[in-house]
């Protein structure tokens, strides 16, 4: 089996090609990338935050320490080559299972059935 992405969105972005932050070296967009098996309908959704250093430096204290899990940091906006990576990390990952695939991918995203137990009736 291999991954595929089926959409890139984000709530916090209306429109990716006409969208410029404030700041293009300080700023900060969630993004919603759903993956699934390739050639077959449907995916998961994953998370991850794009943000600068600068971004992290405003708005977090020095003294806090942050793990950089299901975050992109980018040294400036470039929508192009921020989508581009992103479809090189989703795309293309490969393994026996789809839950093989989801949880590889789930380190690059926040994904969401990431510590999902099913409760038995």
């Amino acid at each position: 089996m291999i991954s595929e992405i089926k959409n890139i969105m984000s709530s916090d972005i209306f429109d990716f090609k006409t969208y410029w932050p404030e700041d293009e070296r300080s700023f900060m967009f969630s993004i919603t990338v759903t993956v699934g098996i390739k050639g077959k309908p449907g995916g998961d959704l994953f998370g991850v935050e794009i943000c600068t250093p600068k971004w992290l430096l405003d708005n977090y204290n020095e003294n806090e320490i942050i793990l950089g899990v299901d975050k992109l940091i980018v040294f400036k906006y470039d929508i192009e080559k921020i989508l581009s990576r992103i479809r090189a990390l989703f795309d293309g990952c490969s393994g026996n299972t789809w839950e093989e695939i989801a949880i590889k991918l789930s380190r690059i995203g926040h994904w969401e059935f990431e510590n999902y137990q099913e409760k038995n009736s």
